[in-house]
């Protein structure tokens, strides 16, 4: 199947993630009720496999899910254990679990262009994949770490952004390929490791590195959608 065939079959995507930004931050204020991170996943996962369910003729050229997906489903998985409190999961693990989703990252791409497997959906699979996973981090270090509500920013910029473009429409232009939109997320998933392992200020000035970087990032996402000519 060609890549036009494939874009012409795909699910509303844009409609999907508006939902998947609604739920989550409905979960998140039920998070802040609870004072627990498990809401996130009682509400994401059913999204994510809706989106999958609704996606499954288009999954790959080939019609199969494909290794590269199942590798990001993997780090789906990951990332939900993330929720546990920390009684289940202690931080030295949760760290781990996070490493391992940043290596899982770079793989189930890499494989996708390995294996021909590269996709619409793949995609925007990896991104709200990684969405999640910086909010699920965020979360982590406000609930059980002790930080302000200020580590929350990071989490919230995609689907903020997400909601921004539906309520306020742009002219729908991307910004262009830059060092700052290639290395922002792998600075701020650093930065966010850094929250989670260092103690005080070296942890604090870690994760405002990494929260700083991606705000820059989506502020020029916002600036060339609605402003640049």
């Amino acid at each position: 199947m060609t890549d036009e065939a494939l874009e012409a079959r795909q699910p509303p995507r844009e409609a999907w993630s508006r939902i998947q930004a609604l739920a989550m931050l409905t979960a998140l204020l039920a998070c802040q009720y609870e004072h627990a991170a498990w809401p996130v996943a009682v509400l994401a996962v059913p999204s994510f496999a809706g989106f999958i369910v609704a996606s499954r003729h288009t999954l790959t050229p080939s019609g199969r899910f494909g290794l590269a997906n199942a590798v990001t489903c993997a780090r789906l998985v990951v990332v939900l254990c993330l929720v546990a409190p920390a009684a289940w999961l202690s931080s030295r693990a949760a760290v781990a679990l996070t490493i391992g989703s940043l290596l899982l990252d770079g793989l189930d791409g890499w494989l996708a262009r390995r294996r021909a497997e590269t996709s619409v959906f793949g995609a925007h699979f990896d991104m709200e994949t990684d969405a999640l996973f910086v909010l699920v981090v965020t979360l982590r270090l406000w609930l059980l770490t002790g930080y302000g509500s200020w580590v929350l920013l990071a989490g919230l910029l995609r689907y903020g952004y997400v909601l921004s473009l539906w309520l306020l429409p742009g002219t729908g232009r991307e910004a262009p390929r830059s060092l700052l939109g290639r290395s922002a997320f792998l600075i701020l998933i650093l930065g966010l490791i850094g929250g989670l392992s260092l103690p005080g200020a070296y942890g604090v000035c870690c994760v405002a590195l990494g929260t700083l970087t991606v705000s820059l990032s989506f502020a020029r996402s916002f600036y060339f959608s609605h402003f640049a000519k």
